[in-house]
């Protein structure tokens, strides 16, 4: 009688059933590597991609920026203006006195330029007390004129400034002058600005026009 061995060829059987089971397994792992592979270099080349169109962005912001000028700077630059343009219309406006009383108030307002005063008593002021010279590098656009009135000499003014410290160095200015005298300062005033956000001084003096 002849004896068959199925039990070893169902032993075979499994076995190839396995090793197709881990083929399979590994071909899906290695797809899926793939794809993440993929899907991870086409993230790379995305993000590459915004980077350089975000630098283009920078390049044509800081070429503007060179052309036009800062923003900011221009903004503040316009503000002065018409601040000091305000100053010229006060003056104007409130003209009583001399031509060259005016003229004074407007080389005291203007850059670059100061008030007329005896040269020789300034210096001997000078080496009596450093602080009573004035400023030539200040900015005169840090104050502003609002009114001015000059009835039989006296004369008041009304005025706005960046800080105190430029309200001090436009009464320096009008004391030094030979065509003003006993200036006194009467009040100051913090004030806000809402259209700058920012804070600004007001103040009110009183002098007597030499002329």
């Amino acid at each position: 009688m002849m004896r068959i061995n199925l039990i070893r060829a169902k032993r075979a059987r499994r076995r190839d059933a396995g090793e197709r089971a881990l083929v399979i397994m590994g071909a899906s792992v290695l797809g899926a590597v793939a794809v993440m592979a993929v899907v991870t270099i086409g993230a790379d080349r995305e993000l590459q991609r915004v980077v350089r169109e975000n630098d283009v962005v920078k390049d044509d912001i800081e070429r503007l920026k060179a052309e036009l000028g800062d923003y900011d700077v221009i903004k503040q630059q316009r503000t002065d203006l018409l601040k000091q343009q305000k100053t010229i219309d006060a003056l104007k406006t409130g003209r009583t006195g001399p031509v060259y009383l005016m003229r004074e108030l407007s080389e005291i307002l203007t850059a670059g330029k100061g008030p007329t005063f005896d040269r020789v008593s300034y210096e001997e002021r000078l080496r009596r007390d450093p602080n009573v010279g004035f400023n030539s590098g200040w900015d005169p656009r840090r104050v502003w004129l609002e009114t001015f009135e000059e009835v039989q000499r006296k004369v008041r003014i009304h005025a706005s400034a960046r800080t105190n410290e430029d309200v001090a160095e436009f009464l320096k200015r009008l004391q030094l002058s030979v065509f003003f005298a006993d200036v006194t300062p009467e009040s100051t005033t913090q004030v806000g600005d809402d259209s700058a956000g920012a804070k600004h001084v007001t103040f009110n003096l009183s002098a007597r026009a030499v002329y």
